[in-house]
């Protein structure tokens, strides 16, 4: 029975997991007896725990000493969170390719030495071959495998073939190094990547890589098959079909632009923000409210208006970071900012909020002073630009 064969928990795991969770539920950095005050335990078993976890960069030190959460459990969520992107925009496409073909489709991306199934689609059909999501398959012996392979720059292709065991799957197997390296040449030549029955007995794969603006295979959609229906005739069709969905991907997944029902609509035919691959543009951005009237802004009795260039400035930048979040990016992302100011006697406040939102170690910045802006009641506008690479894959070689 299951529950007679259930392993023991790792008491060692569950502590490191709960210091990770105090420290990621509140809002400050702590010190070592304040984690262990929030748990219960004694302070040289958390501080040990506490070391062992920043050895490894799961936690990290403040200059006062204190611990915090670590930049490499940012870097694990970012991967989920592009994984998470990814799935979204191509299970519809190989749902169609499913149906259409009667085949396996799927999508995969790289981790190490391997290639990870993050996506899958079904035909109705009974018989069908192909890894599930969350299976892993040899990069150098399956379609999508090669396929990642052969978008590597020279050099790290090298690398790989060099330190890679090329285990024999099946009597198809490329276990020559120059073979491989000639095979991989001639699919970053062709564009697609073809599993004649290497990786497994009985199942071929046709695949095509997803590049973002760099060429860069990030991704790689699949079709897989019995070998019997999958001659060279209807590896063609389906390679067709599978470049015209990868290039629609692309386009979806690295150039997109946005308006925000939310906030107050830009006054012409342009976006809010644009992302082209890993950059993200957004458009001049004031302190204007969806009804068109300006944070800030006080008009008194006797009709004369009094503005708040540090409401407008804390709105600009509030609004800016709403719009950021909608595309899962934040802040830190920002590299350069260039601030309109219809009065320079403003800069001194615009300074002095600018200040809440942003260090030295954030964006570059251009501020200048400008004789008009689109309304009367708008002292300011800001227009930036954010990095924020999109990579669904681990690069490690």
């Amino acid at each position: 029975m299951a529950g007679s064969l259930r392993t023991p928990k790792n008491a060692s795991v569950a502590k490191a997991f709960q210091i990770l969770h105090v420290l990621g539920s509140g809002n400050r950095e702590m010190t070592a007896t304040d984690v262990a005050q929030a748990l219960g335990s004694n302070l040289p078993t958390v501080h040990r725990f506490l070391v062992t976890l920043e050895e490894i960069g799961v936690v990290s030190r403040t200059a006062q000493g204190r611990f915090q959460l670590g930049l490499k459990l940012a870097n694990l969520g970012n991967k989920v969170e592009s994984h998470k992107l990814l799935i979204g925009h191509v299970q519809a496409p190989l749902n169609t390719l499913a149906a259409e073909f009667r085949e396996v489709a799927h999508c995969a991306v790289r981790s190490g030495a391997v290639a990870i199934n993050v996506a899958r689609a079904l035909p109705d059909r009974s018989l069908v071959i192909g890894d599930a999501a969350g299976e892993t398959v040899p990069l150098y012996c399956s379609a999508v495998g090669k396929v990642l392979l052969a978008s590597l720059d020279t050099a790290m292709r090298g690398r790989f073939l060099e330190h890679i065991d090329l285990r024999r799957c099946t009597e198809r197997t490329l276990t020559d190094r120059a073979a491989l390296a000639r095979e991989l040449r001639h699919v970053a030549q062709c564009g697609y990547a073809i599993d004649n029955e290497e990786w497994e007995e009985g199942l071929r794969s046709v695949a095509v890589p997803i590049k973002n603006g760099r060429g860069q295979a990030v991704a790689a959609i699949a079709m897989s098959a019995p070998a019997s229906r999958l001659d060279d005739e209807r590896v063609e069709k389906i390679r067709a079909a599978l470049a015209a969905r990868a290039l629609r991907l692309e386009h979806e997944l690295f150039t997109e632009s946005r308006v925000f029902p939310q906030k107050a609509r830009p006054r012409g035919a342009f976006p809010h923000l644009k992302r082209v691959d890993d950059f993200i543009f957004l458009s001049g951005t004031s302190a204007r409210r969806p009804d068109d009237s300006f944070d800030g802004v006080r008009v008194h009795d006797d009709g004369s208006v009094s503005i708040d260039i540090r409401r407008q400035t804390r709105a600009v930048f509030d609004n800016i970071r709403d719009m950021l979040a909608g595309v899962d990016v934040d802040l830190s992302s920002l590299v350069d900012i260039q601030a309109y100011l219809l009065d320079m006697n403003d800069y001194a406040g615009f300074n002095e909020v600018y200040a809440e939102f942003f260090g030295f170690d954030g964006p570059t910045r251009t501020t200048v002073g400008v004789s008009e802006l689109p309304h009367p009641h708008q002292r300011l506008m800001v227009r930036a630009i954010a990095y924020a690479p999109i990579n669904f894959f681990n690069e490690e070689s």
